[in-house]
């Protein structure tokens, strides 16, 4: 909803210098969110795994932000997000508790790692509402 209406330059532009375009907040919140679920499937299958972290913006600097279409991306998050939520829904309680080992933020639980993830969608929005305004829309 936060991105309905803008057109193609509108999304690429860079509004607010030395800031990412809206299209790269996005492609940065679809990868974060799959990188995320991917941690989550690992703690929910394995005995407490290695969770690597990584440099996002270097994700954006390298992975095509620009010529990614914008709602492909919002697809492919949205599509994620319901197979998250399929398996969570399914797990056993006590799954909550199991533990994995990020690279940057140590030992961290399920509901944690959800909770992180979870935090982080409307941390981005107060970003894309910045490029909203500094655009005019």
């Amino acid at each position: 909803e936060r991105v309905a209406g803008l057109s193609t330059e509108q999304v690429k532009a860079r509004p607010v210098p030395g800031k990412w375009s809206i299209l790269e907040v996005v492609c940065h919140l679809v990868d974060s969110e799959q990188a995320w679920c991917h941690r989550m499937k690992r703690v929910i299958a394995e005995e407490r795994p290695l969770l690597v972290g990584y440099d996002e913006t270097r994700f954006v600097g390298s992975l095509a932000c620009h010529e990614r279409d914008l709602e492909a991306e919002l697809s492919l998050f949205e599509a994620t997000r319901r197979q998250m939520a399929l398996i969570l829904r399914n797990i056993p309680d006590n799954a909550w508790a199991r533990q994995g080992v990020h690279t940057e933020r140590g030992l961290m639980t399920l509901t944690e790692l959800l909770q992180a993830e979870a935090e982080h969608v409307p941390h981005h929005l107060k970003f894309i509402e910045e490029k909203r305004k500094a655009l005019g829309v």
